[in-house]
């Protein structure tokens, strides 16, 4: 088949090397002209998959990331400064990596003749004869048997499809930052771990951890540290701070360099008062973070009109669960078993569409249960006994039976 995807970050490029793969004819097209390098910072996600990944050859066997193997949960307490007090260690196994190497080694993947930069898509209308139509910003018209949204969470195919949903704020963002290890200037306690640093009697919390350096090192002293703070802001409070340095307003995320200084004192202040005197350092030693606001939105569809979503153009969902970046890989993975098994697309799109809102709404299930942990109701870990911090675990999160984020 001929397919077209619209995006052409994560989600799209996994999407066009699985179905370049599969034997169709592929075209992708992303709005930006740039390379997309430096729009991301620190992921994480099971090992088994990322296994997977490289077994598939979406990613280099040497690819870098970091293994994390537990979890503490930490309080600020003046008598535990600069490094806060442990309340308990949550034992798991994650790896980390830095999104600008994974979204390298999966550009390579795509041709360049099958990667068309800073073409931006504003319409797509199913024709008569069944085919899709998209067409440019300057006018241009491609015809596609099938048509993939892979563009986010403000996806223009959702609108077009679904024009009735809408992306519901959540009440907080997460405001992110990356800072070279070098760049600190005193040693760090912090090793395979990642931090949640809860806010003394507030909603939100911190998370710090490290990520492979650009060039893919993991040494001490060339480590990136990686933070995101989730931050509960009223509706007034986020226009305010997603308004940028030269007053304009931003809708959904703040790029790198743009935030405010007055927004950036403001924030960096509320770590200080509310963060162990190290992690606070590290937030203040950052140039140039990052705001995205966190929406949810449910979906009884993925398809329509041999136009399909894929990625964060479908169900939205809290970060907690960890699933965004590979949402795009698990949605054509079951795409392409579905075309394989059934004779018309009409058929296949109806299973597959099924499968992915099935999936979709237990995450969201999963992600209201971590964001009420998380946000609205995070114990202070400066107080809190390891007994009862492992209990709170325990009772607030329930993982979907079978759950897991691999595909068989």
């Amino acid at each position: 088949m001929e397919i077209g995807i619209v995006g052409g970050s994560i989600a799209g490029c996994s999407a066009a090397f699985l179905l370049l793969r599969d034997g169709h004819e592929v075209t992708v097209f992303e709005r930006s002209r740039k390379a997309l390098v430096g729009r991301g910072g620190g992921i994480g996600t099971l090992p088994a998959l990322i296994k997977q990944l490289k077994d598939e050859g979406l990613i280099k066997k040497n690819f870098a990331s970091l293994l994390i193997n537990k979890m503490p949960f930490v309080g600020k307490l003046a008598s535990a400064e600069p490094y806060g007090k442990v309340a308990w260690a949550m034992p798991m196994s994650l790896e980390v990596f830095h999104w600008n190497e994974l979204w390298k080694q999966l550009r390579s993947h795509v041709p360049d003749n099958r990667y068309n930069s800073g073409v931006r898509i504003v319409n797509a209308e199913k024709e008569l004869n069944g085919k899709v139509t998209l067409t440019t910003a300057e006018g241009a018209k491609s015809e596609f048997d099938l048509v993939l949204f892979a563009d986010g969470y403000h996806s223009l195919g959702r609108s077009i499809l679904f024009p009735n949903k809408q992306l519901k704020y959540r009440g907080y963002v997460l405001w992110r930052g990356l800072l070279h290890e070098s760049e600190l200037g005193e040693k760090s306690p912090l090793k395979d771990e990642v931090l949640r640093l809860s806010y003394p009697g507030k909603p939100g919390h911190n998370v710090v951890y490290f990520i492979p350096n650009l060039n893919g090192s993991v040494k001490e002293g060339e480590r990136i540290y990686n933070w995101a703070a989730y931050i509960a802001l009223n509706e007034d409070e986020l226009k305010e701070v997603m308004t940028d340095k030269a007053g304009e307003l931003k809708e959904g995320t703040m790029p790198p360099g743009a935030i405010s200084k007055r927004v950036e004192t403001k924030l960096k202040d509320f770590l200080s008062q509310n963060t162990p005197l190290h992690y606070a350092n590290i937030v203040n030693k950052t140039k140039d973070s990052y705001i995205q606001v966190i929406y949810t939105l449910d979906l009884d569809h993925y398809y329509k009109d041999n136009m399909c979503l894929i990625g964060d153009a479908g169900i939205v969902v809290q970060p907690f669960t960890g699933s965004g970046v590979f949402k795009g890989y698990n949605n054509v993975k079951d795409l392409i078993e579905c075309l394989h098994e059934h004779k018309t697309l009409e058929y296949a799109l109806n299973d597959w569409s099924n499968k992915q809102v099935e999936n979709g709404k237990r995450l969201l299930v999963l992600g209201k249960q971590m964001e009420k942990a998380f946000i609205w109701e995070q114990p202070n870990f400066a107080h809190a006994k390891e007994d009862e911090t492992a209990a709170w675990w325990k009772a607030s999160v329930t993982f979907p039976e079978n759950f897991s984020y691999e595909k068989k």
